[in-house]
């Protein structure tokens, strides 16, 4: 944590951490963001098939953040483990649909910390701006799944898609033109594979498109040389960045 805390960004640029899974730490503008940190191995209590591929990259007690983004209620985006060894609970500005921010409530995140968000709402936290973008819930147990775009005052911005079935709404309702956008490939339990989440990045034309979901658990894992080749298929190589766990990936306006 200390690694991204210190690294040197320029006024006009942004960085990006993948912490696995779905999970992000976003700065930018002297903001901190982590998105859908999933850093134990919770899932696999009840299902050993689900285990962690790999050790926990950042330990969730010195985990920090301005903002901590939750984009639905499943255990590896919404993770009582990690929330609960979280130790900026009284300062740090949580954002998630409501049922998701029920349950960080209930898991003794102070309620006057937690703002609720759904698909086409914002809410401006100093030089940053967030607004709650539509996705089609992959289970009925997550039917307030939200994805978010995050836009700082700098220009730079970033379009967490969450989990969500791919159909034509989520592409029309989707941010237009966003210059990051985070898109899952696994492919199962409703999930876009890598061919839609190509298709999906080609719709909409970010600057950049990194992939995730694909990398943690051996049940649900998923090659992400294949997005690659599909974004070549469909004219978008050049956008196409396959991430490295937590390696920074930095941009800055063209």
């Amino acid at each position: 944590m200390k690694q991204v805390l210190d690294y040197k960004l320029e006024a006009s640029e942004a960085a990006l951490w993948w912490l696995g899974q779905a999970g992000y730490i976003v700065r930018a503008a002297d903001i901190t963001i982590v998105i859908d940190p999933y850093l134990s191995d919770a899932a696999a209590k009840d299902a050993p098939e689900l285990s962690r591929r790999y050790p926990v990259p950042v330990d969730p007690a010195v985990l920090s953040a301005d903002i901590f983004v939750v984009t639905h209620d499943h255990l590896d985006h919404l993770d009582p483990a990690t929330i609960s060894l979280y130790k900026d609970k009284e300062k740090t500005w949580f954002v998630a649909p409501r049922q998701a921010a029920k349950k960080l409530v209930a898991l003794g995140i102070p309620e006057e910390r937690v703002v609720i968000l759904h698909a086409g709402e914002s809410r401006q936290f100093g030089f940053v701006e967030i607004t709650g973008a539509f996705a089609l819930p992959t289970g009925a147990d997550v039917l307030d799944t939200t994805g978010y775009f995050i836009q700082f005052a700098n220009g730079r911005s970033v379009y967490h898609t969450s989990d969500t079935e791919f159909h034509p709404l989520v592409l029309k309702a989707a941010p237009a033109n966003p210059e990051v956008m985070l898109v899952p490939i696994n492919g199962k339990w409703g999930n876009p594979g890598p061919e839609q989440a190509a298709l999906f990045a080609q719709v909409l034309q970010p600057r950049y498109v990194l992939p995730n979901h694909y990398d943690l658990m051996e049940l649900n894992a998923e090659n992400p040389e294949t997005f690659k080749w599909f974004c070549s298929q469909y004219g978008i190589a050049d956008r196409c960045i396959l991430p490295r766990r937590m390696q920074p990936f930095a941009w800055k306006e063209c």
